[in-house]
């Protein structure tokens, strides 16, 4: 959530051993993030703080989703990928969990997007 008030975070204060970088994998996020390309700055939750995008792992690993509130009173967090193409069936992709179930998958909370707009000088800074 973006407070226009707030003052800036010092660049030299975003490090921090609570933080961790993760590469984006697969599809999932596109357009807006690209798999093996671009990365994400995770804070390690354990369970939901609010609307945004979560380190989910639903047995498979750690995948990216998207998470708010829906209207179900039964299964108030819903939660899908950013990719149209995932956006299929009646539920057009969403997938539903109680509060109890979604605090049991849940690894992480995205507070960054890291973009990646130049990869060769990228690769060549970390001598890759």
């Amino acid at each position: 959530m973006s407070n226009f008030l707030a003052s800036a975070i010092p660049a030299e204060t975003i490090m921090s051993d609570r933080l961790r970088i993760r590469m984006v994998d697969g599809d999932g996020m596109a357009p807006d993030l690209c798999g093996l390309r671009d990365y994400v700055m995770i804070l390690p939750v354990d369970r939901y703080h609010c609307d945004g995008v979560y380190l989910v792992d639903r047995g498979f690993g750690g995948t990216l989703y998207r998470a708010d509130r829906s209207d179900r009173r039964e299964t108030p967090i819903r939660m899908r990928l950013d990719n149209p193409c995932y956006h299929r069936g009646a539920d057009h992709g969403y997938s539903y969990f109680t509060l109890e179930k979604f605090n049991e998958m849940v690894l992480g909370f995205v507070v960054a997007n890291i973009k990646v707009t130049n990869e060769p000088m990228l690769r060549e800074a970390m001598g890759a």
